[in-house]
């Protein structure tokens, strides 16, 4: 599954979440990594792709090949290491010549965690609104995320303003939609609360405009938010087995995963040993 999602992506290193059923098993999201969200071309290539894929399935006479996206080709069988020996530091393959290993790939699952949990509600409440608007340098129409701890403590700062001590009042319009936003604020706030500071603990919060309105302003007229989507993400922290696997993983890495070699990794570069032990402790 994971070869297959590799050459429909054209990623040589992706995740991938499966959706796991007694007769088989479903790939239900494909993940990027973090550093190609804001990568114009990463979005173009993704597109392209997906649009030959389309066209291939549907529309074939509509359906070109795909300018070259990334430094290997799709088709190319995977290389295998058997029939292979080793000489010196080498590896000898089929034509005779030495080749050195250049790389590792493996399918790694990464240690247990705890589920991943989120909260969806509407705000129109101006000190939620001036929050996005603060670190979206001011931009009324710009989504803003909230991560570091000065961030996530402003919001928590004003969430606990904003938490009645009591339910609604009974009689109004929309009292049921009223409780549930309470009731979602409470949940917010008892998760920023969580462990008594923001390291450590998953968190982040992402906020994304929905309406606005024209305000002027001296000569001008200016937008203003008036209604944003908040989203709380949180959970999927390493359990105590978690930790544990992904530890015993490291080792074996460090000892086994490098072909040929009785001392493992330990005979690669250090710098090569820090990026690689890194890379795990990410994926894990």
């Amino acid at each position: 599954m994971a070869r297959e999602v590799c050459i429909a992506f054209r990623q040589g290193v992706c995740g991938f979440d499966l959706l796991c059923c007694e007769s088989r098993s479903y790939v239900c999201d494909v993940n990027g990594w973090s550093f190609v969200k804001n990568s114009y071309k990463y979005y173009d290539d993704v597109a392209c792709v997906l649009r030959k894929m389309f066209l291939d399935a549907k529309a074939p006479h509509l359906s070109t090949t795909i300018p070259p996206i990334l430094p290997w080709k799709v088709n190319e069988p995977a290389q295998t290491f058997e029939g292979l020996r080793r000489q010196g530091s080498g590896i000898i393959g089929s034509f005779g010549q030495a080749e050195e290993l250049r790389c590792v790939i493996a399918i790694i699952r990464h240690g247990d965690r705890t589920p991943k949990q989120k909260v969806k509600l509407k705000v129109t409440e101006e000190k939620l609104l001036n929050i996005m608007l603060k670190y979206n340098g001011g931009q009324p129409r710009a989504e803003t995320k909230l991560k570091s701890a000065v961030q996530l403590q402003d919001l928590l700062d004003a969430t606990r303003i904003l938490v009645p001590r009591t339910r609604p009042s009974p009689g109004s319009d929309n009292e049921a939609e009223d409780i549930e936003h309470v009731e979602k604020l409470r949940q917010v706030k008892a998760v920023l609360e969580e462990g008594g500071h923001f390291s450590g603990i998953y968190r982040k919060v992402q906020l994304k405009p929905l309406k606005w309105v024209k305000a002027a302003k001296a000569d001008t007229e200016e937008e203003r938010p008036i209604e944003a989507l908040m989203v709380l993400k949180y959970g999927g922290v390493l359990t105590h087995a978690g930790q544990k696997q992904a530890e015993e993983l490291g080792r074996y890495f460090r000892n086994n995963m490098y072909l040929g070699e009785g001392t493992g990794l330990l005979r690669l570069h250090t710098l090569a040993m820090l990026s690689l032990n890194t890379g795990l402790m990410k994926l894990s």
